[in-house]
């Protein structure tokens, strides 16, 4: 069993909120555990043998309430002080990315330097104190583990300027590096004409539910459209994903055989089939299956999945041999790992995919954040930074689909299914409670450390407009009413400035067409 001291000042806590908490093995995958609270003490009873990881959702001052995690610990009868290890793990990514970047050599005065030392500093005088004084250890680990986290982000902030720079003078820059998606439901010309002028391909959903609404009944006509409009404007389009088990891309009539492996396995197929031969004409990249890894809705094995993988992407290249396939992954961090042994851990999945030699030509990786559903609990950057690099050696390019929201989801009470009861939102945030200045600060920063990576060769933002039934409430680059919020312009700039457009070549409203 682990026991973590948590304290209120300084006395131990009556309280403590645990969310997205869970350990996480030597091999970085969650692992199946039972946490509690009782007096001032988190307990874990872990259902592995060696040592753990601790990571659960904490509140790291103006940093934002993020999901950090302890190193490796063994089980032991002497209690841990939280905020201690949150504080030591940070240090150790600190330093470790340090040595990993090759950036050993910045300035005394440089932001990283002066956090990291900060940080070191601390976390040494807290561990002094731990057995004589856990409470006021805890307090300065605390204080250790904010000014570890600030320093992390400042050095993948660094490194990502460096790399970009780097990228850019070397014209290594991918051609079309930004794009958006859209959903298929808005039809609007100066959406179009946006998309058209302000990126460089577009992300067109394939939704299983809206385009076969009942089992052999078809409903192409928007997605006609679409596809007719990206055709006539050269658009490069990525189209997908066609196979997803979410259940806002399932027909309700496929759950009738969600026991039957063959049957599906046969819809699957047929879907694959009338969609990519109907549209091959104007999509370069399929985003075949997505998720099919976090297995939480149909009941598959895992040679099922790999199966199902293998098929879909053999499929796509003999109906359109010059296309590009992309498997995308979602729930980068892997916490549903801990509570379902039928799913496969991220990094696992991919690498099974690469060494069973399917065919397929870049992974796509969905990273959203801002509701408290599985896999969309706030990270900081360094953590989406050092997640990036973990992918590096698949060998495959990586195509990134991000999205945070421009409000705090808890404002908006949203309702659980099937119940008229609201619930608060518990996902945490980044440096402030999102907001439109937050989302755009964000899409910025992820932006540049995604396209800084030489192994990164596009990154979108997932939605385009604000919709009622959209995957993450209202993290569109415009609103409902098709206004736009200060991250289109933000993001519209970032690109102008790695495609070296010059504001006298740049439109003068950066919404034209919007």
């Amino acid at each position: 069993m682990f026991t973590f001291l948590v304290f209120d000042g300084d006395r131990p806590a009556k309280a403590w909120p645990v969310r997205n908490a869970y350990l996480v093995g030597a091999d970085g995958n969650a692992i199946r555990s039972d946490i509690r609270v009782e007096k001032g003490c988190i307990l874990i009873e872990k259902r592995e043998t060696g040592a753990a990881g601790f990571a659960l959702q904490h509140q790291a001052g103006d940093i934002g309430e993020l999901t950090v995690q302890t190193c490796l610990l063994p089980e032991t009868d002497v209690p841990y002080i939280l905020n201690l290890e949150l504080a030591r793990h940070r240090l150790m990514l600190l330093y470790t990315k340090l040595e990993e970047w090759g950036m050993f050599e910045l300035a005394d005065d440089h932001p990283v330097t002066r956090r990291a030392s900060v940080a070191r500093d601390l976390f040494i005088k807290a561990l002094c104190l731990q057995h004589d004084e856990p409470a006021e250890a805890a307090r300065i680990g605390q204080q250790a583990l904010i000014a570890a986290v600030d320093g992390s982000e400042e050095l993948a902030l660094a490194h990502s300027e460096l790399l970009l720079n780097k990228r850019k003078s070397a014209g290594a820059l991918p051609k079309a590096p930004i794009g958006c998606g859209i959903t298929i439901e808005h039809n609007d010309d100066r959406l179009k004409t946006g998309l058209r002028n302000h990126f460089d391909f577009v992300q067109l959903p394939v939704p299983w539910k809206t385009v076969a609404p009942e089992e052999n009944g078809y409903a192409w006509e928007r997605m006609d459209d679409w596809a007719q409009w990206a055709g006539r404007s050269r658009m490069p389009v990525i189209a997908g994903p066609v196979v997803s088990f979410e259940p806002t891309c399932l027909p309700d009539w496929l759950y009738i055989w969600e026991h039957d492996y063959d049957t599906v396995r046969d819809l699957i197929y047929e879907q694959v089939e009338r969609v990519v031969s109907r549209y091959k004409n104007v999509v370069q990249m399929w985003n075949i299956v997505s998720g099919l890894h976090v297995n939480s809705h149909f009941t598959f094995t895992f040679e099922q999945l790999m199966d199902l993988t293998r098929m879909c992407t053999m499929l796509v290249k003999k109906i359109q041999p010059g296309a590009k396939v992309m498997i995308e992954l979602r729930d980068l961090f892997g916490e549903y790992y801990a509570n379902n042994p039928r799913s496969i851990p991220p990094m696992m999945y991919a690498d099974l995919v690469v060494q069973s030699a399917i065919g397929f030509d870049a992974f796509g990786l969905r990273l959203q954040m801002g509701q408290a559903v599985q896999g969309q609990h706030a990270r900081d950057l360094m953590q989406i930074s050092a997640l990036l690099d973990q992918f590096s050696h698949t060998g495959k390019p990586l195509y990134l689909t991000v999205s945070t929201p421009s409000q705090m989801v808890t404002e908006m009470m949203i309702a659980k299914p099937d119940s008229d009861e609201p619930v608060d939102d518990k996902s945490g945030y980044w440096r402030r409670p999102w907001s439109e200045s937050v989302q755009s600060r964000w899409l910025e920063a992820v932006f540049q450390i995604a396209i800084s990576k030489p192994f990164v060769e596009a990154i979108a933002w997932q939605d385009l407009i604000d919709y009622p039934n959209i995957e993450l409430p209202l993290s569109g680059l415009l609103d409902e009413e098709i206004r736009l919020k200060s991250s289109f312009r933000r993001l519209v700039g970032f690109r102008q400035s790695l495609h070296n457009i010059g504001k006298d070549n740049a439109s003068t409203d950066l919404g034209a067409g919007l």
